[in-house]
């Protein structure tokens, strides 16, 4: 079944409402116009029929009223007839026959020949009402005049006292006639409607629904995946919000499916890196098992160094595997902080002594710097330990041989800032926004199995993140690198002297 647009509906409701409205209109106001019509005759009537009653009720003389009712029937092209209070017609006169007294040609039965004396040509109830004192007024075919006419009797009184009726018969041709002009009138009005309602319709629906196609055409190209376009120059109503909304969904859209595409990229980058990462040690340890199995080892020694270098790498896959298990928790929220009074400067001596043997294997010094006021934080002692350690041990790892590693902790308002300085090649603008990333690894000076996992950085991120804190590197190239971190203070009593060491 075929289904009709938007802009052909409302076109059609419109029309058939103002058609409906217009249609009704025209019914009541006609009949309303053939009332009011009538009735303004039949008031005119009788205006003057009461003058011609007071003219009777003041004289006395005959003549003087068959003047009064010749100008009657005259001024109102009608049949004017004075009756006694015995029915009888003492005087006629007809203003739209031939003449007067019997002179009315045309005028149905037996008119011709009515004269004073005779019996008028009015219903025995009408004629009982009249007499009785009661004006009437009604329509329809008459009999006597063999058409339809108005009729209008009302008492004559004389002296005070009935003496009678007039009678007046006034033909509905000429009212019909005038009435059947006003409702072509009113036909046309209704036809000028009809044709006005139907531009009025056609234009507004276009209006309308213009502005409707156009945002299913930004829809439809949203669904092609082109979200580029946006819906303009709305006003500030119903379609104009529909638009905004429009325009708010493609933008969300295309802003969650660049991160979804961002998201799977990392995912397969993940996988990726992953793979590789644990490729490498899985790799050697093949290797150096096959080797011990095949007998290639000469004495016990070698047998020692092949094993020494089965456990290093199991070492190392454990953490690569303990980090990407810390990130994970750390990313999805499985890892809760466990906030408390920490003291950051235990945590950097500590640090700094653990990194000693390290250091001196590498040849590099690392060196700590703290205040004499308390660096208490708000945080969580182990997860803060991390952090410290994983920048450390970035730090130690790209400084060359005779470099410094600097550990400083320091107060600024109410947070305490860590900064770990190292004696690196320093990084480029566009390094420094891929250190974050995870299984990110510079070419410079991290090369080979000491290389780490990639995943330090990352995770030391994310535990910053949680305490509400800021990280963060300032790094030129050929100029080190500066790691940083700040968490919020725990007032605590002042350290009297300023410690450091190696």
């Amino acid at each position: 079944m075929k289904r009709f647009g938007l802009a052909f509906t409302i076109w059609l409701a419109m029309f058939a409402l103002v058609a409906l409205v217009l249609g009704l209109a025209a019914i009541f106001q006609s009949g309303m116009i053939e009332r009011i019509y009538l009735r303004q005759q039949s008031d005119r009537i009788l205006e003057r029929t009461e003058e011609l009653i007071r003219t009777n009720n003041e004289t006395a003389s005959q003549s003087r009223l068959e003047q009064e009712v010749d100008t009657l029937a005259r001024e109102l092209g009608a049949s004017v007839i004075v009756i006694d209070q015995s029915a009888r017609v003492t005087s006629w006169s007809s203003g739209y026959g031939a003449g007067r007294r019997g002179m009315g040609m045309g005028m149905g039965p037996g008119l011709g020949s009515m004269m004073p004396g005779r019996n008028a040509p009015i219903d025995q109830s009408d004629l009982q009402a009249v007499l009785g004192g009661q004006t009437v007024v009604k329509k329809g075919d008459s009999p006597y005049f063999g058409m339809d006419m108005l009729l209008v009797a009302a008492p004559l009184k004389k002296g005070g006292q009935q003496s009678g009726a007039v009678i007046v018969h006034t033909p509905l041709a000429p009212i019909q006639a005038n009435l059947r002009s006003i409702n072509e009138a009113v036909i046309y009005s209704f036809l000028l409607g009809i044709a006005a309602a139907t531009l009025l319709a056609f234009l507004f629906s276009r209006k309308v629904t213009g502005p409707i196609l156009k945002i299913n055409s930004v829809a439809r190209s949203m669904a092609a995946g082109d979200f580029s376009r946006q819906v303009t120059g709305y006003p500030d109503n119903e379609l104009g919000v529909l638009a905004g909304s429009i325009n708010t969904l493609s933008r969300e859209l295309k802003e969650k499916i660049e991160t979804l595409e961002k998201i799977d990229s990392a995912r397969r980058a993940f996988v990726a890196n992953i793979s590789h990462e644990l490729r490498t040690p899985l790799t050697i340890m093949q290797g150096y098992t096959e080797a011990l199995m095949d007998g290639i080892a000469r004495d016990e020694k070698q047998k020692e160094k092949y094993l020494l270098n089965i456990y290093e790498e199991t070492i190392r896959l454990r953490r690569l595997v303990d980090d990407l298990l810390d990130l994970r928790r750390l990313e999805s929220g499985q890892i809760s902080i466990r906030l408390e009074a920490a003291d950051l400067a235990r945590i950097i001596e500590g640090v700094a002594g653990q990194f000693n043997e390290t250091a001196t294997e590498k040849k590099v010094e690392v060196k700590y710097l703290l205040p004499g006021e308390s660096l208490l934080v708000n945080g969580d002692p182990d997860r803060l330990k991390q952090v410290v350690i994983n920048l450390v041990d970035n730090a130690v790892r790209f400084s060359p041989e005779n470099g410094v590693v600097e550990v400083r902790g320091e107060r600024l308002g109410g947070k305490v800032r860590v900064r770990v300085r190292d004696s690196g090649p320093g990084m480029s603008e566009e390094e420094k926004g891929l250190v974050w990333d995870r299984f990110y690894k510079s070419n410079q000076y991290s090369t080979g199995r000491d290389s780490g996992s990639g995943l330090g950085l990352a995770i030391a991120r994310q535990i910053i993140d949680l305490h509400g804190g800021e990280i963060g590197v300032d790094s030129s190239p050929g100029e080190g690198s500066v790691f940083w971190f700040t968490v919020e203070t725990i007032p605590g009593d002042t350290v009297k002297n300023i410690r450091g060491g190696k």
